[in-house]
């Protein structure tokens, strides 16, 4: 029958300081030192990415609770999401009032319709319908932009096939409000626009004082009109994969110096050919000796055969 040759715990334990101070000896030749600098390096760089994900995570998490919070909240007269609109039509919506709805009425501006492109919708192209609404008391003269909704491309792919005209007079409306989206520089076809840019939208309005703030996403309009754009989904926060992945990056930073510490070892032992090996684990050891009674049992089988 075969033993299995094992330390007492303190000569493994006096094994471990031993390997441990080896390995940290080894860090003052130039090969090994460079080394270390170069994890230190690498997990710096691992945890600056780590940062940075857990920093899209708490973007994604902040904007998903204020659409909770404000997406179905009670509408409420426009001027009380944006004060002193009358006065400076400019004044800039508040972060924490965005996709709050309000209540509207006034006339739409059919002949001023804008199409804006590339707008994907349930995984096809279209376009979005912006159309200016006229308001009423108690904001007289002011110009709303209005998105209506959702358009497909027709078949040529260089505007829709048919777009639904907006109820005619006097129109009575709830929009979510969201801040206009930076411009840009290229010229889109006649009618259309590449971004709902408040500004550049403005300007194709000559005379007219535009709410620059805000812009209103159609929630309802009564009149209801008998065909209309295909209303914009409820925002979709989607999986959040950057904190799993801000944790992988912090972790590959821990491995990284776990990696270059079994590396250490190894050279340790390499260059002392009579290092004294740590005593086994308890798993270890049974396993080890579970192995040996196998192998003699096997030997006995075979002495009586």
């Amino acid at each position: 029958m075969s033993t299995t040759t094992t330390h007492p715990p303190a000569e493994a334990g006096r094994s471990r300081v031993r390997t441990a101070r080896s390995v940290v000896a080894l860090l003052r030749e130039p090969r090994w030192a460079g080394a270390l600098l170069g994890v230190v390096l690498l997990a710096v760089v691992f945890c600056l990415l780590g940062r940075w994900q857990y920093h899209r995570h708490e973007a994604r998490q902040a904007r998903a609770d204020l659409v909770r919070a404000n997406y179905d909240a009670a509408p409420v007269p426009l001027a009380d999401l944006l004060p002193g609109v009358t006065a400076r039509p400019g004044v800039p919506l508040a972060h924490d009032r965005q996709w709050r709805q309000a209540r509207v009425s006034g006339s739409y501006r059919a002949a001023d319709t804008v199409l804006v492109r590339n707008r994907p919708y349930d995984g096809d192209n279209g376009y979005e319908v912006i159309v200016p609404l006229t308001l009423d008391d108690p904001d007289s003269g002011l110009v709303l932009l209005v998105d209506r909704g959702w358009v497909p491309a027709g078949a040529t792919g260089g505007a829709p096939d048919a777009v639904p005209a907006p109820p005619a007079g006097r129109v009575e409306a709830v929009v979510r409000l969201r801040p206009g989206e930076p411009g840009l520089r290229r010229t889109p076809p006649p009618g259309q626009a590449l971004r709902i840019d408040i500004p550049q939208l403005a300007g194709r309005l000559p005379g007219a004082s535009v709410v620059g703030g805000a812009y209103g996403v159609l929630a309802s309009e009564t009149p209801a009109p008998v065909t209309a754009p295909a209303p914009l989904p409820r925002p979709d926060p989607g999986i959040d994969i950057n904190l799993p992945y801000s944790v992988q990056w912090y972790a590959f930073a821990v491995v990284a110096f776990v990696m270059l510490g079994v590396g250490g070892v190894r050279e340790v032992r390499r260059r002392d050919p009579h290092h004294v090996a740590p005593e086994p684990g308890r798993l270890r050891r049974r396993l080890a000796g579970l192995g040996s009674s196998l192998a003699a049992d096997a030997d006995d089988e075979d002495e009586l055969s």
